[in-house]
Order: structure tokens, then sequence, then C-alpha cells
């Protein structure tokens, strides 16, 4: 099965921390909406594949007027039974949660919100320019159950200098309490092209050391093991049942087809990214040029994109997958594997490679050394 992303690139304000496609400039978002309408009329009848999942990812879709938003949906069911796909996930912030909102995402058929929570200290949300208070988060969440929504995943960041042990532990008790499915936890990234990244070089703010975070991530590691949460990927948590089928998808390797600005679509053998810019991309669409740029993965670069994705999950890589896409691997990478393996940085369980929770938050540095240089 695959899956089908919309990038809505619009926020109300910008995050100090993110380094992602958006903007703030409300106006344009109609001409937006159409362009990405057009292009999934151009794209859909060429991607051969029954959908199991629409996301709808930004940026802040949850911005998008009711008629907007089902200005959307009328042009993805023109080409997909929306009926039979099982996930259809709305990225939402808290602000934007009101109840006519909620009501009306229902109606359209949303039945899973991602809520971009990101801390429960108003501190701390002011710091990294969030525009929504601890107090709105809880109450979106409450709001939401009422018009019916049970299918939740909240975010939140973990490692800042705002962020004590103390107050991580507090915030995962309070996800506890309130009986959501799903959790993705991102450690706090300085990215050299945001506020944050600027102030850092400047001594502006501070940056903690890697055992800052590493400590915080550990704790969710063992939190999740004693209040039955499935770890399932290095960011990812959910109860039994609720992984993100979406995302999940992504890292087994299923096609999906990304429209609007800054989007990525994959096929298997090919990957291709829209530009990430507003303006360019309404042009370039309205006017039949292309507003792409598209690559055909190379042996190398699939094996690669599956150690990456395959060691982000708890599962591991499976042994003779990675065997059958390179003839040879695991002769050719031996002595590394066999040095993480005394290193109980790898272990071995059941036909897969994987990564002990105790050094999962190194993934990244071990998954190099397994990457093959050349095919």
């Amino acid at each position: 099965m695959a899956g089908l992303y919309i990038h809505i690139p619009f926020c109300r304000k910008a995050c100090h921390y993110c380094n992602f496609h958006f903007s703030t400039q409300l106006k344009n978002i109609q001409p937006l909406v159409d362009a990405i309408c057009r292009e999934i009329d151009n794209e859909a009848p060429k991607f051969n594949h029954k959908l199991s999942t629409l996301y709808f990812g930004g940026g802040s879709p949850s911005i998008l007027s009711h008629s907007q938003l089902s200005q959307i949906f009328t042009a993805v069911s023109t080409h997909f039974d929306i009926s039979k796909i099982q996930e259809i996930t709305l990225e939402a912030n808290p602000e934007d949660m009101v109840r006519e909102s909620i009501e009306q995402w229902k109606s359209l058929g949303v039945n899973r919100l991602s809520v971009g929570i990101q801390s429960l200290n108003d501190d701390e949300l002011q710091w990294m320019n969030r525009s929504h208070t601890a107090k709105q988060a809880i109450q979106s969440l409450e709001t939401a159950r009422e018009f019916g929504f049970t299918n939740f995943s909240i975010d939140l960041i973990y490692g800042s200098e705002k962020k004590t042990l103390s107050q991580w532990q507090q915030e995962l008790e309070w996800v506890n309490s309130i009986g959501v499915n799903h959790l993705s936890c991102y450690a706090l990234t300085i990215e050299e092209d945001t506020p944050f990244g600027k102030w850092a070089k400047s001594n502006k703010i501070k940056t903690p050391p890697d055992e800052h975070a590493e400590a915080q991530f550990l704790y969710l590691s063992k939190w999740a093991t004693q209040n039955h949460w499935e770890h399932y990927e290095i960011s990812n948590l959910s109860k039994v049942g609720h992984r993100a089928i979406h995302n999940s998808n992504y890292w087994a390797g299923q096609p999906y087809l990304g429209i609007g600005p800054s989007a990525h679509s994959f096929s298997g053998h090919s990957r291709r990214w829209n530009i990430s810019n507003n303006a360019l991309y309404i042009h370039g669409i309205q006017n039949s040029t292309p507003t792409f740029t598209e690559e055909i993965l190379s042996k190398k670069d699939i094996v690669n994109e599956f150690l990456l994705t395959q060691l982000r999950l708890t599962k591991g890589v499976n042994i003779q997958e990675i065997n059958l896409l390179y003839p040879g691997f695991e002769e050719l990478k031996r002595p590394v594997i066999e040095k993480l393996i005394r290193n109980f940085q790898i272990v071995d369980h059941n036909g897969h490679w994987s990564i002990p929770s105790a050094v999962r938050f190194l993934t990244d540095t071990i998954t190099v050394e397994l990457m093959v240089d050349e095919i």
C-alpha cells in the first residue's frame, strides 16, 4: 500500500528551532491551495498505487480554512477512494484546535490528529516562539475528544537548555494521564539557518552538552518500558496497535507521493522533491513547467537508505534482506560488525541486527559505520 503526503507550507509564527519549509505570509494560502489541487490532478493519475494513508503535514495544516481543506479533499477523492484509506492524519497546533475547526476536520474524514505540543512549560514555549500555552495544549485534546477523536499523536521536544530532567519526567507522566496512544519525541537540534542557530553562534543561547539530551532520551526509553509503550522507532512510541501507519510505510520502503512545495516522493527506485519556494512552485504549476528535481537511486543509495531507516527501528535490519540487496555485505562489513557487537552497539537477534536501547541515542553514528561507499 502507498501513502499520499500533502505539505502545507504556512505557519502563524516562525518557531526558533524550525528549518522546515514554511512561510508566515498567510495572504498567499489560496493560490497555494489551488496549485496543490492542480498538482494532485497532474500527478495522481501517474501514481499507480492504492492509498492506505493520507497525511497533511507542514508547516501548519490546521491553519487552513474549512473551504480550503475541503478543496484539497475533493481533489484527492477525484483520484482515490478516500473511504478505503486507513489513516488520515492532520498535523494541528493547539491554538488552531477550536470547536468549529475540529468538527469540520471530523466531517471531512480526518481520523488521526498529530498535535504539536512540544512542551508543557510556558517559559520554554515562549523561548521556542510557539503560539500556544500549556493550558491551550491540554484543552485542545479535551476539545477534540468531545467530537469523537480518539487517535492522537503528540509531539514533544527534549534536550533544550530550558528543560531539566525533572521537567521531562513530569511531561511524560502527563502523557500517561491523558490517554493518548502515540508519541513523537525529538531532541532539540540547533540548525544553522534558524534563529537558534544564529544565536548559538553569538552565544545568546546555550548549547547543552550531548549528555543533557542523552540523559533525557535514556529516561524516555526506561519510561516507555515501565509504562507499556512500544519504542518502535528512535523518535516514535505507541501503545500496542497504534503505530503510525503512514510513517511506518516510509520506513518499510513503501512508495509515497508528495504534493506541495518541498514535498518528497518515492517510487522504490527513484526519489523526487519539489522546489522549496512557494512563489516558484505556484508559477511552475500554473505554467506546466517542472517544479521538482528527480534522481534515480543507485544500488549504493538503496542499501544505505535501507540501513538508515531500518536501524532506527527497534526490530533492526533483517540480515537476509541486506544480503539480498548487497550480496557479500555481511562479509565486507564483518570487521565493523564484530567491533560493534563487542562494544554492545549492535546485537544479533533472530536474524536481525538491532541497536540496544542503551546506545540508541548514537544510532546515526553507528549506522554510518555500516554504510557502503561504492557498489
